[in-house]
């Protein structure tokens, strides 16, 4: 899949639904992705995010490479807010396939999602950072998104998916 953004603080998003998983509380994401060379003057973040919709309740286990601080940021769905995290996040080298693994679990009988670990490149980053989920009446999906944000240049770029999986248990 090819990805293309531009425009002053732009954000474009693609996302694909997989269908209903109710019963499934583990995640596991990967994917492969190549970023042209614009992308280091015209990136504010690369975001990846992977959501369950369950009982009226969203999981967005929301994750961005955030370029203008260099470090990792989780999605916190109850307050619509980024979380920073330690975990660094140096700008991508273009021109390069990359591959990122996530693993996220839902706690059953809870609201709650964790960010268990995130795998850079084949570098592991243990998280275990938990948040919880907001009532938004959605019901019966998981699925992911891709999102290109772009920062004050309003300078295009682009990034390219490939080798794309899901696995929930």
């Amino acid at each position: 899949m090819e990805l293309h953004n531009s425009g002053i603080w732009a954000n474009a998003l693609w996302w694909n639904k997989l269908g209903a998983r109710p019963d499934d509380s583990n995640f596991v994401w990967d994917f492969d992705f190549l970023l042209d060379d614009a992308s280091l003057t015209a990136a504010q973040a690369l975001e990846f995010d992977l959501f369950q919709f369950r009982d009226g309740y969203n999981y967005m286990m929301g994750s961005e490479c955030n370029y203008a601080s260099g470090v990792w940021d989780l999605w916190n769905e109850a307050t619509g807010r980024w979380q920073p995290t330690s975990t660094p996040c140096p700008k991508f080298q273009p021109g390069v396939w990359h591959h990122i693994q996530w693993y996220g679990q839902r706690t059953p009988g809870t609201t709650t999602y964790t960010f268990v670990s995130l795998t850079v490149d084949g570098t592991t980053y243990s998280l275990n950072q938990s948040f919880s989920a907001k009532n938004v009446g959605w019901d019966g999906q998981v699925g992911v998104q891709f999102q290109l944000d772009v920062n004050a240049s309003g300078q295009a770029y682009e990034e390219w998916v490939d080798n794309v999986t899901v696995t929930t248990w």
